[in-house]
């Protein structure tokens, strides 16, 4: 929010004038906009609701009749008393039990699935060692270890399964009157899945999705249709019914929920739908909402041009006139007659360039005369020749007395300041900064006792070309002081590189010192840190040759350090 607040303060008059007439002229259009869009996606919402009940209540109605009627079906053969005969008491020969299966069951079976296409299956196992009729009469054996059968055994009541991996439907019981004449009979109708569930799958392709639950909460069915979108939408049983909870609750999702209890005890269906899938009939809305907004701007932006044109003329008139003082040119040419606010702006502005215009003349041009001569004075009393004599006294002293060690060091430090001072000039060549360089660590090396190695490798095509003065030695005394003078573990060394490529040339100075953690790297070019030397490269650098050339620093702690310097061929 702050910044928008800078930037809106910081934008000119116009814009400023521009971005509140487009306000005022579309955020109520906007609003309304939006509040009707709102109302239109709620009611919409509303009503797929009340559609999504009235459609997953009809169809689960048809389902449980179609359930239902197969019930009737198995209490038909379960309470058949001519097929509880035929199937208890039978001690006859095979040949005699074939016929009375054949007279007596047979045709029943037959019947019932000529009349219900869907069933796939009527079976009655026997708790007795028989020769399986087809795969009408078979023995009890074959389904002990079936899951379904212990179930199945524990009550005369019908009792549907359906197993969704398998795509299998099917009721079972036990038979009653076989069980009041001593007997132990299982019957077993097998529906067809995919007729079963036909009605819902024709549903689902509304772009729903469907999941039916059984007495023990698991999935015995579902199907969905989202074209195109199905690694999206689709869900899980397990998070349809977190999703229900949600909007049973009162929570926001991001689905519409209907859930409706079948005949069968225990079990319920859920239908979901994408909300996002629902309020697409809204976009209409949506877009005449876009289409006017962006009218509004048009409007907006053509009428506040006009009037920002008139209001804002004189004043950029102003400030073109201010720039040009700015530069130098103290030419008034803005006039006004207006008697408002802006007029004696103008007049104000005329008024203090004439008594800048006299205070110029009477102060600054002395001012400036003065500044000259002392700056004369102060250039007279450094005098570099006065230093060089003095270090070739002490150096010509030195032999004398036959200290070469001091010798040495004079003759590094004279030439360190020769090419330092460099007559006055700030640019010299790379093979006189390199000069300079090698008589630095000519000094430190006698002071430190040759406790580092310093190794060199350097483009000659370089060296031909000029650099700013002094931008190697403050690199290399960082390197000194802040990496190799730390270590306690091995024998310090620098590596100084040069290297050009078709623009640039690069300058390395890399140490294997302690190093530094991201946080002193990040900050090591900032004004508040210790390292004045390193600061004062980057900043010459960017104000000479421009922001995209600098010093650019890679540290490690424990691994050291490596300062790039980054400049141009042609200067």
């Amino acid at each position: 929010m702050k910044s928008v607040r800078r930037r809106f303060k910081d934008s000119k008059l116009r814009h400023k004038l521009m971005a509140i007439y487009i306000c005022i002229g579309t955020v109520p259009v906007l609003l309304l906009g939006i509040f009707a869009y709102c109302q239109q996606r709620r009611d919409y919402l509303k009503e797929e609701r009340s559609v999504m009940d009235a459609l997953l209540s009809k169809e689960i109605s048809r389902l449980d009749s179609r359930m239902a009627s197969y019930a009737s079906l198995s209490d038909y053969v379960a309470f058949n008393r001519s097929i509880s005969d035929g199937l208890c008491g039978n001690d006859g020969s095979a040949y005699e039990i074939y016929e009375q299966y054949a007279d007596n069951i047979d045709p029943v079976f037959s019947s019932l699935k000529y009349f219900n296409q869907e069933i796939e299956q009527i079976s009655i196992y026997v708790d007795r060692d028989i020769v399986p009729h087809s795969n009408t009469i078979l023995p009890l054996s074959d389904i002990r270890e079936e899951d379904w059968y212990g179930k199945a055994k524990l009550t005369q009541n019908n009792q549907w399964f359906l197993e969704e991996g398998e795509k299998r439907a099917y009721n079972a019981r036990i038979m009653p009157l076989m069980q009041q004449k001593g007997e132990h009979g299982v019957l077993y109708i097998s529906v067809g899945y995919s007729e079963l569930f036909s009605q819902l799958e024709e549903l689902s392709r509304d772009a729903y999705g469907i999941v039916i639950y059984d007495g023990q909460g698991q999935s015995v069915f579902q199907t969905e249709h989202f074209p195109g979108r199905e690694g999206e939408v689709i869900l899980s049983p397990e998070r349809v019914r977190q999703e229900y909870r949600k909007q049973a609750a009162g929570r926001d999702s991001a689905y519409m929920m209907a859930c409706k209890n079948l005949a069968v005890r225990g079990w319920r269906a859920m239908m979901y739908c994408p909300k996002n899938e629902v309020v697409t009939v809204t976009n209409p809305l949506l877009l005449f909402v876009a289409g006017l907004v962006l009218v509004c701007v048009a409007a907006s932006l053509a009428a506040s041009l006009a009037f920002s044109r008139l209001v804002v003329r004189d004043i950029e008139k102003l400030q073109n006139n201010m720039k040009s003082v700015e530069q130098g040119d103290m030419t008034i040419w803005v006039k006004s007659d207006s008697k408002d606010e802006i007029g004696d702006l103008i007049r104000g502005f005329d008024a203090m360039i004439g008594e800048i215009h006299r205070l110029i003349h009477q102060v600054y041009e002395g001012k400036l005369l003065q500044r000259k001569y002392e700056m004369k004075a102060l250039q007279a009393q450094i005098n570099p020749h006065f230093l060089y004599n003095s270090l070739s006294l002490i150096n010509w002293k030195a032999l004398e007395a036959g200290e070469e060690e001091i010798s040495k060091i004079t003759l590094a430090l004279s030439s360190f300041y020769r090419t330092s001072l460099n007559r006055g000039n700030n640019v010299l060549t790379v093979a006189q900064e390199l000069e300079n360089m090698h008589a630095y660590l000519e000094i430190q090396s006698c002071m430190h006792d040759g406790s580092f190695d310093v190794e060199e490798e350097m483009d000659p095509s370089i060296l031909r070309y000029e650099t700013l003065n002094l931008l190697l030695q403050p690199l290399v005394e960082n390197a000194i002081e802040h990496g190799v003078d730390l270590l306690e573990d091995r024998r310090g060394k620098i590596r100084i590189t040069g290297k050009a490529d078709e623009e640039n040339i690069y300058l390395i100075v890399e140490d294997n010192g302690v190093g530094m953690d991201e946080e002193t790297l990040a900050s090591i070019l900032e004004f508040q840190t210790r390292g004045y030397g390193v600061r004062n490269v980057n900043e010459r650098i960017r104000l000479f040759y421009g922001e995209e050339y600098s010093l650019s620093i890679e540290s490690e702690p424990g691994r050291g350090t490596k300062c790039m310097i980054t400049i141009p061929k042609n200067g």
